[in-house]
């Protein structure tokens, strides 16, 4: 009877036996400290239930720990190599943006340092909204265009603000 009740919520025989073997060993070493309030096939049951219980909580757990594992983004390298190409892209892309006109620049930085709409930059900046979002088309090209010696730094760039 018990081994039935563990096997129908586990679902795995060998697990349902070990959790009986060890309810009835559990018995045997604690026989001289047990102080029973209930009935000795409560006992067991609720004994038994507890170390289901257990089992299917470290389940859900484990469970719940794999589709975090497959569904978060992969680790990022941290090697020499991988540091010191993020820093030169960062030096380049700072090169790059100091380079732009000063009012595409201005535009540019307000919408991705600040995280800016084009409204909010039209109105901090006193222009229209359609003349924002000119400078920004203008900012891409040219940075695009100054970048474009390396694929490798366009995809990072656009990786990176996108």
């Amino acid at each position: 009877m018990l081994l039935k009740k563990a096997y129908e919520k586990t679902g795995d025989k060998e697990t349902a036996r070990e959790f009986v073997q060890e309810v009835f060993l559990e018995l045997l070493e604690r026989k001289d400290r047990l102080d029973i309030h209930t009935s000795f096939k409560a006992y067991i049951f609720t004994a038994l239930r507890n170390r289901v219980l257990n089992y299917l909580h470290r389940q859900f757990i484990h469970h719940k720990y794999e589709i975090f594992q497959e569904t978060r983004p992969p680790a990022v390298v941290n090697d020499v190599e991988s540091y010191l190409s993020h820093k030169e892209l960062a030096h380049q892309m700072s090169d790059a943006i100091q380079r732009l006109p000063e009012k595409c620049r201005q535009v540019f930085l307000l919408s991705r340092s600040e995280k800016l709409s084009n409204k909010e930059i039209a109105e901090r900046s006193g222009i229209s909204v359609n003349t924002v979002e000119q400078h920004m088309r203008k900012a891409l090209r040219l940075l695009r265009n100054g970048l474009q010696r390396s694929s490798i730094l366009i995809g990072l760039f656009f990786s990176l603000f996108y």
